[in-house]
């Protein structure tokens, strides 16, 4: 289905090639680089990885809130009420509570690319009969869409948009006094270094926000009216391209930062002290499994592991989630502490797991 085809009251643009304008932006783009890029730490990369949110004037707020440091209200002359009633107006909420459901409600581009992903790939992660009439058109349509900037986001997705704008959401609540300053980190540390294992540029960083702000665009305009405005569109991406470039072009922004790259986790065992140690094993390609870094890299013996059914039936998903047992909330948040492991490498760490490897899906050993 091509919703660009649908008719409207209004005039309209006749053709407007999206995936065309936005790899002309970023060819123009490459070229530009700063002689001099200064070296920033994690948590001013955290402040540059804002955005747009940076540069903009928003009410309550009496000057752009800029990379440098966080910006509070009661401190830097802002005004709490008036940023609170521009939240409640953008984001329907005033209070933290409802800026985070909104975040995980609005911000989840990057997971509905990863769903489409599936379907390109030809193993569907379900089964879209099972919608209703306008769920599946929706679906259909977005599907389509980020098909067409599929070839620029590539596996990378659209994680970019979704980090920015949960970040600017954070930093407007930590201004408005909503969390405090620890809050704040605990939040927006793990984004950061999601973002820094992802992408490997600004430039890299930039073409998946573009994409994933275009396709935040497309779902809203198709979920309110199931058609599309290009006017609306075409403005909408001509915008938000002026944005990326004056932080892409100046020295003070990302132009003349280096992308910030996460140290490697240093893990208690090198690859040379690990055995072939996982015997009589049934499951057969279903040999990854996600473990916590307590026990990778901190050392700590198994504690807790349960078996659910992998999503992906195609992938070599064993369904095997494996913990230390004593991380804490805060910590089993953050993505960043966990990663995909071979049940023999995690065996390596803890043979007494061996003999339960092979119980079934649903199955949960403390």
């Amino acid at each position: 289905m091509n919703v660009f085809n649908h008719k409207r009251k209004r005039p309209q643009i006749e053709t407007y090639d999206i995936a065309g304008a936005l790899l002309s932006f970023l060819d123009k783009m490459k070229p530009y680089r700063a002689e001099q890029q200064t070296v920033c730490d994690e948590k001013q990369f955290t402040l540059l990885l804002s955005g747009v949110f940076g540069l903009r004037k928003i009410p309550g707020i009496s000057q752009a809130m800029g990379y440098e440091k966080l910006y509070l209200c009661w401190k830097d002359g802002g005004d709490v009420d008036a940023l609170k009633k521009h939240c409640k107006k953008l984001y329907g909420a005033d209070d933290w509570a409802g800026l985070e459901a909104f975040m995980e409600r609005d911000y989840n581009t990057q997971n509905e690319y990863s769903q489409f992903r599936t379907f390109w790939k030809g193993h569907p992660c379900f089964d879209v009969n099972t919608l209703d009439a306008r769920g599946k058109l929706l679906f259909e349509a977005c599907k389509g869409f980020a098909e067409i900037l599929a070839p620029i986001a590539g596996r990378k997705g659209f994680f970019a948009f979704d980090c920015t704008e949960r970040l600017g959401v954070l930093r407007l609540a930590y201004a408005a006094g909503m969390i405090n300053e620890q809050q704040f980190w605990d939040k927006a540390l793990p984004l950061a270094a999601a973002a820094s294992d992802r992408y490997d540029s600004w430039l890299e960083y930039a073409a998946g926000y573009l994409c994933g702000a275009c396709y935040d665009m497309f779902r809203a305009q198709m979920a309110e009216s199931q058609t599309v405005d290009k006017q609306e569109m075409k403005d909408y991406v001509e915008m938000n391209c002026r944005l990326m470039e004056q932080l892409l072009t100046h020295v003070e922004l990302w132009g003349g930062h280096k992308w910030y790259k996460r140290p490697p986790k240093k893990l208690k065992l090198s690859p040379a002290e690990i055995r072939m140690v996982l015997t009589d094993y049934q499951g057969g390609d279903k040999v990854v499994c996600i473990a916590s870094d307590r026990i990778t890299v901190d050392g700590c013996p198994v504690g807790y592991l349960y078996r659910e059914q992998p999503i992906n039936e195609q992938a070599p998903d064993s369904g095997w989630r494996i913990f230390a047992g004593d991380e804490s909330e805060s910590y089993m948040a953050d993505a960043t502490n966990f990663d995909f492991y071979h049940l023999n490498t995690i065996c390596n760490y803890d043979q007494t797991i061996i003999e339960l490897l092979n119980a079934p899906y649903g199955t949960e050993y403390r």
